[in-house]
């Protein structure tokens, strides 16, 4: 997937196409996994032992365990694209539209980025609810290691948000919705 491809070059901070350990730890360390099993996982999938891992092989790793989200990832492909080619030809057409189609236009931007955001906040309930119990079976952990690599912001003030039903849709609306969890 072209998708995973990105993501693991953002992980490559000196864009030299390969992650060091460092460069793999720093994206991928989430609080739970500690250094040692970081290093565990990194040396699996460096089979050759170069202290490197090329994103290719990251992309090759990864793609193996996809499942469910390999559909989900192709999906988000195709949403980035279509959303992207929508804006595109707003850009284009919006200063000579009508005052009427400019309404539409804003109304649907609107409403794309609300059920975007509706799904935003359903995947952080269910990165919370992960990452809790995943926190919960593993105690052992030490505080200094829950720090390390975790993503500057991510949580932040989250749990002071609306909480969002893992189930993104509501019965009646029939749209993405937020809801309790």
């Amino acid at each position: 997937l072209c998708l995973l491809f990105q993501i693991f070059r953002r992980a490559d901070k000196n864009d030299d196409g390969k992650l060091s350990f460092e460069e793999f730890k720093n994206y991928f360390a989430d609080g739970i996994l500690s250094s040692e099993e970081l290093w565990e996982l990194f040396s699996g999938i460096d089979r050759r032992h170069s202290d490197n891992v090329d994103t290719e092989k990251l992309c090759d790793y990864f793609s193996a365990y996809l499942g469910e989200y390999r559909n989900v990832l192709s999906a988000l492909e195709a949403l980035n694209s279509a959303v992207l080619a929508a804006m595109d030809k707003t850009k284009l057409r919006y200063e000579t539209s009508s005052k009427m189609e400019q309404f539409l236009t804003r109304f649907l931007l609107r409403e794309t980025m609300h059920q975007l955001q509706s799904l935003q906040a359903s995947l952080e309930c269910a990165v919370d609810t992960v990452e809790e119990q995943a926190g919960r079976e593993r105690k052992d952990i030490k505080k200094s290691e829950t720090s390390v690599g975790l993503r500057s912001g991510r949580r932040c003030g989250r749990r002071g948000q609306k909480n969002v039903c893992l189930s993104p849709t509501d019965p009646y609306s029939g749209m993405l919705t937020t809801g309790l969890c």
